[in-house]
């Protein structure tokens, strides 16, 4: 496969092990990891990369869950999509920009935009293809259009209300890669923001297993509920099956703690959700995402 690949100024790895670079710290290996070194770079691949190469798209894979069979395909990294624009009331920011940097940057800059978001380990893009958020805040709410990418490197500007996003869902269509995200700011303190984002961060040291293997929150809140009340009120908050278990700190949160495979996540989230629909009626509902096979 690697004589069909188009000439890229980026990086190519070959038969890379995802499980080094995996929050979890699972998962098999890739065929192909690609590192455009710009957009430009990227669409070149896009446009004339083999038609039946399956794609994936991965941001600081802080909340997905790999597949021990890996992916066979190309995973795309967007590390270097990384630039920053600032205007008079919005940002322009590429899409690999990690989310904690620019909160920082923003701050010293006396600009307000999505502080509340501070701590969440990812990037730019990963964050609206999420729709990441807490209570009473999320990208969406500062969100005015993202700049997105097909498989085949055609390019469109997206408006947010064309999106219709959704809890945890930016509802991006389907085989497009999004490449760039304009965010409303406003003028704010620098003093402010910084102990806000200082106090955020000493709250979820607190209530959250920060330096542990885990990939963050791993369902969804269902309407009007709290998925960790749900879970604990199941008797799951110290279920474990295999190197995965439910973290002591944060019952929502499932770590690795040490010898994990990816199946052994799988099978967790499905005891998991059985056992609380068996006691309350509500299936959850899975906030990681999956990537390869895993049947």
């Amino acid at each position: 496969m690697q004589h069909e690949l188009p000439e890229v100024s980026g990086i190519y790895k070959f038969d890379f092990s995802l499980k080094d670079i995996s929050f979890f710290k699972v998962g098999g290996n890739c065929d192909i990891l690609f590192f455009p070194k710009d957009e430009i770079d990227l669409i070149n691949f896009l446009k004339k990369k083999p038609q039946n190469l399956p794609i994936a798209v991965l941001g600081n894979i802080s909340n997905t869950l790999i597949s021990d069979k890996g992916f066979h395909g190309c995973v795309i990294k967007l590390d270097n999509l990384n630039s920053i624009e600032f205007h008079e009331d919005y940002l322009k920011v590429g899409s690999g920009f990690k989310l904690a940097d620019l909160i920082k940057i923003c701050v010293n800059k006396n600009l307000s935009c999505c502080e509340n978001l501070y701590y969440i380990p990812g990037t730019i893009g990963g964050a609206v293809f999420m729709n990441a958020g807490i209570p009473g805040f999320e990208i969406a709410d500062v969100l005015i259009s993202i700049e997105i990418l097909d498989f085949n490197g055609n390019k469109k500007i997206v408006e947010k209300q064309d999106l219709k996003m959704k809890y945890r869902n930016g509802n991006i269509p389907k085989n497009y890669i999004i490449t760039a995200v304009n965010l409303r700011t406003k003028i704010g303190k620098s003093e402010e923001l910084l102990e806000k984002i200082t106090d955020i961060r000493k709250k979820r040291m607190k209530s959250q297993p920060i330096g542990k293997a885990t990939c963050g929150s791993t369902f969804k809140n269902p309407k009007g509920m709290k998925a960790w009340e749900l879970i604990k009120s199941a008797n799951c908050d110290r279920l474990f099956i295999g190197g995965a278990k439910v973290s002591d700190i944060h019952c929502n949160f499932l770590i690795n703690s040490g010898n994990a495979i990816a199946k052994d996540f799988i099978d967790l989230i499905e005891l998991i959700k059985t056992k609380v629909f068996e006691k309350t009626g509500v299936m959850l509902e899975e906030e990681i995402i999956k990537l390869g096979e895993f049947s």
